[in-house]
C-alpha cells in the first residue's frame, strides 16, 4: 500500500471494502488527496471497535466501521458506503437532518439518549432506539464533517420498558409476592417478630419460605435482621405505607417491598414485594464494570502517553549516532588523510553502530520477553558468580561515572534455578541503571542476601531518586522518559520493563524503594532458594579456530553498500570475495565458491530458497552456507537451518564470528 494511504490500512471487512471502493466516483477523489483530517478520522474509525460514522464535505459521503455495520441491514449495508447522507437516510432525514445541519452550520455537538429513530430494516419498519452523539470534524476555520459515536440501545430499552411494566402489574395485580403478616411485640409494645397470616403462590418462589402460613418469622428464619420487624411494626403502628427496597443477609435476597397497614387485622402489614436480587446483582456489577473500564480508558490513555514519549525518545537515540557517522564518512572521503585519521573515524563509526545494535537489541528482547517468545535454559545458577559477572560487565560504566561499588555478597549458598545468561542480565540492567542515575561522584551497594526459602538481590544507589507518583509505574514499559529532565545517558529506558519480565519468568519478584527526588533508591529482586548444590560452571565453548587459508566467497545481498563494504573487510582478512545483488546473478556467476553469504530478504527468490538451489548444483552442494539477516529469533535460526544453511548471523554481523566461520571447515553431512 502506498505511504500516502497508509491511514486505510487494517478495519476488517470495511477496511477492506474502503480501499476498494471507487472514491474517485465521489466529490472527495482519490484517498491520497483527502483532506488530512478526514484522513486522521477514517483512521481513528478504522482502528476502533466502538460502532463509529462519518459524514463528509457538502454531500455528506458516509464512511463506517465494522461494529456500525451490523446495524444497518441488507438495505444500507454496504451501500451506504460513499452514499450521500440526504439520499440514505431519507425516511430518517426529518429526525436527524436539523441535528446535522447545526453540525454543519454552527459547529454543534448534540447528544442523545435512548432516543428513538425509526427505520426499515430486514424488510420491516422497525422502532429503533439509539444513544448517540454527533460531533463536528473542522479543516481549517469551518466544518467539513461529522464523526457519529452510537450504540443501538433497542434491547436495553424494551428490556427497562419490561421491568417497569413487571412493577406495575406487581402494585395492579399482586401477581408477584404478597403476604399478609401480623406483628408480635413485647410486654413494652415493641415488636420481636410477626406471623405470616396469608400468602400468595408466589410467595415461596419469591422468598423460597414454604408453608409460612400461620408460622413466624423466626422460625422460617432464625437470624431474621430485626430492622425487617421494626420497618413493618413502624407501618403498622403508624398507619403510614412504606416503599423501600432493602436486602437481607441471612437470605441472600434483595427485595422491593411495599407495606401498607392492614385495616381489618389488627396490628397487621400488607407486604407487596418483588425479588430483585438478580437486578441488585446485575447493577452492582455494572457499577464494577464501569469502574473497571474507567480505569483501564485512564490506564490506555497513559500508556498513550508514555508510548508517544517513547516513541519521540527513540527517534532521538536512533539519530544521535548517525551525525558521529556521518562525520567519520566525510573524513573518510577527504584526500589525503593520514592512517590516524581514518583509524579513529572507522572507530567512531564502529562505537557508534555497535550503540545502535545495542539499542535494537534492547527492543527486540523485550518484545521477546512481552510475547512470552523466551524460552530459559534453566539449570541450578550460583548467584554469587551471576553477580560477580554483572558486575564486571557494569563495571566500566561505573568507573567511568566516577562512582564508589561496595559489594556485600553472602559467605553461604546462593543457588537459585534459572538461566544463567538471563538472570546475569538482570542484575546488569540493575546496576547500569543506578550508574546512569547517579550524578558523579555517586555510591552504589550491591547486597546479595542467602535465606531459607529466598535469595535477595538490593542494588542501591545514591542517585537522583524517584518522585512517588512514579514508583508504581516504574517497571512499566515508556516510563524512563519522565525519571529525569535530560538525555545525557541515552537509552531507551526499556532495562527495568525487561527486569520485571525476566524475574517473573523465575518466579521471583521485584521491587524499589525511594525516599523520593534526590535520596536515591534501592531495588531488590527476590528469587525463589534452589537447595541443591551448585554443578561445576561448563566452561565457554570456543569458536573454532580459524583456519589461516584464504577462501573464495560470495556475497548474496541486496544492500549495495552493505555488500560492498563486507567485499572490502574480507579482503582485507585475506579472503576472495565476489558480488552478487540478488539470486539470479548469484546464480549466474559460474566461479566455484567455498563459502556463499546469503541474505534472506532477496529481491525475487529469497536466501532461504537460494540456499535450496545451491544445495540441489553440484558446483556447489559441498559448500558453506551462511545467512546473514536482520531478522535473529529462534524460528528465523531454524528457519535458516532447515533451508540448507550452515550457520545464521545476525546483522549487524559480529566480524569476528564471521571470520571465524568462514575460516573453518563444513562439517561432513
Amino acid at each position: 500500500m502506498s505511504d500516502s494511504i497508509d491511514f486505510l490500512s487494517g478495519g476488517g471487512t470495511m477496511g477492506a471494502l474502503i480501499r476498494g471502493h471507487d472514491w474517485t466516483a465521489t466529490s472527495l477523489g482519490p484517498p491520497a488527496g483527502w483532506p488530512q483530517p478526514l484522513k486522521t478520522v477514517v483512521r481513528l474509525l478504522l482502528t476502533s471497535n466502538h460502532p463509529m460514522f462519518i459524514w463528509w464535505g457538502d454531500d455528506l459521503v458516509q464512511f463506517y466501521n465494522d461494529s456500525y455495520s451490523h446495524t444497518l441491514g441488507p438495505e444500507r449495508h454496504p451501500s451506504a458506503l460513499g452514499a450521500r447522507g440526504r439520499e440514505c437516510w431519507a425516511e430518517a432525514w426529518h429526525l436527524i437532518g436539523p441535528d446535522i445541519e447545526s453540525v454543519m452550520t454552527a459547529g454543534a455537538a448534540p447528544w442523545y439518549e435512548d432516543r428513538l429513530v425509526p427505520l426499515t430494516r430486514n424488510g420491516q419498519r422497525e422502532d429503533v432506539w439509539w444513544t448517540y452523539g454527533y460531533s463536528p470534524i473542522e479543516d481549517g476555520d469551518r466544518v467539513r464533517g461529522v464523526l457519529v459515536i452510537c450504540n443501538d440501545v433497542t434491547r436495553e430499552h424494551v428490556s427497562r420498558e419490561g421491568l417497569r411494566q413487571s412493577y406495575d402489574t406487581l402494585i395492579q395485580t399482586m401477581d408477584e409476592g404478597f403476604c399478609v403478616a401480623q406483628m408480635v411485640r413485647d410486654a413494652a409494645g415493641r415488636p420481636v417478630d410477626y406471623r405470616f397470616v396469608e400468602t400468595n403462590r408466589a410467595f415461596a418462589l419469591q422468598t423460597g419460605l414454604d408453608d409460612a402460613n400461620g408460622r413466624r418469622v423466626r422460625e422460617l428464619v432464625p437470624g431474621i435482621e430485626q430492622r425487617w420487624i421494626d420497618i413493618y411494626g413502624e407501618v403498622a403502628a403508624t398507619g403510614v405505607a412504606r416503599r423501600f427496597v432493602e436486602g437481607s443477609e441471612t437470605m441472600g435476597r434483595w427485595f422491593n417491598v411495599y407495606a401498607s397497614p392492614v385495616g381489618h387485622i389488627d396490628d397487621a402489614v400488607a407486604l407487596l414485594f418483588t425479588d430483585i436480587t438478580e437486578k441488585r446483582r446485575a447493577e452492582t456489577a455494572l457499577v464494577a464494570s464501569e469502574e473497571k473500564y474507567r480505569a483501564i480508558a485512564e490506564a490506555m490513555a497513559a500508556a498513550n502517553e508514555r508510548k508517544d514519549e517513547f516513541l519521540a525518545m527513540l527517534a532521538h537515540e536512533l539519530r544521535n549516532p548517525l551525525a558521529p557517522i556521518s562525520s567519520a564518512a566525510q573524513i573518510l572521503r577527504m584526500p589525503d588523510m593520514g592512517a590516524p585519521q581514518v583509524a579513529h573515524a572507522a572507530e567512531v563509526i564502529g562505537r557508534q553502530v555497535r550503540h545502535m545494535t545495542e539499542l535494537v537489541d534492547d527492543l527486540l528482547d523485550v518484545s521477546r520477553v512481552q510475547r512470552g517468545l523466551v524460552e530459559l535454559d534453566c539449570a541450578p545458577v550460583d548467584m554469587k558468580a551471576a553477580v560477580q559477572a554483572a558486575i564486571e560487565q557494569a563495571r566500566p560504566l561505573i568507573e567511568r561515572r566516577g562512582h564508589v561499588l561496595v559489594t556485600r555478597i553472602a559467605s553461604g549458598d546462593a543457588v537459585v534455578l534459572g538461566d544463567r545468561k538471563r538472570l546475569i542480565q538482570v542484575a546488569a540492567n540493575l546496576l547500569t541503571n543506578a550508574a546512569k542515575y547517579t550524578e558523579p561522584p555517586g555510591e552504589i551497594t550491591v547486597t546479595l542476601h542467602a535465606g531459607a526459602n529466598e535469595v535477595r538481590l538490593d542494588v542501591a544507589d545514591t542517585g537522583i531518586g524517584i518522585e512517588a507518583r512514579l514508583l508504581p509505574h516504574i517497571f512499566d514499559l515508556f516510563t524512563q522518559a519522565t525519571r529525569t529532565p535530560d538525555r545525557s545517558q541515552g537509552g531507551l529506558g526499556l532495562g527495568l520493563a525487561l527486569v520485571r519480565s525476566l524475574v517473573g519468568l523465575h518466579d521471583g519478584s521485584v521491587a524499589v524503594h525511594s525516599d523520593g527526588i534526590g535520596k536515591g533508591s534501592v531495588f531488590t529482586v527476590r528469587l525463589p532458594h534452589h537447595c541443591a548444590a551448585v554443578a561445576r560452571e561448563r566452561e565457554p565453548a570456543c569458536i573454532g579456530s580459524r583456519n589461516g587459508a584464504s577462501k573464495r566467497v560470495l556475497i548474496v545481498d541486496d544492500n549495495v553498500d552493505g555488500a560492498e563494504a563486507m567485499q572490502q573487510l574480507l579482503a582485507a582478512a585475506g579472503h576472495a570475495a565476489d558480488v552478487a545483488h540478488d539470486a539470479d546473478a548469484a546464480l549466474g556467476n559460474a566461479r566455484p565458491f567455498d563459502v556463499y553469504l546469503l541474505d534472506i530478504g532477496l529481491p525475487g527468490m529469497s536466501g532461504h530458497a537460494l540456499a535450496q538451489v545451491l544445495r540441489q548444483r553440484p558446483g556447489s552442494a559441498a559448500a558453506k552456507l551462511i545467512a546473514v539477516s536482520g531478522y535473529g529469533q529462534q524460528q528465523d535460526i531454524a528457519a535458516s537451518l532447515a533451508a540448507g544453511c550452515d550457520a545464521h548471523i545476525t546483522k549487524p554481523a559480529d566480524i569476528g564470528a564471521l571470520l571465524a566461520l568462514i575460516g573453518s571447515e563444513r562439517p561432513p553431512t
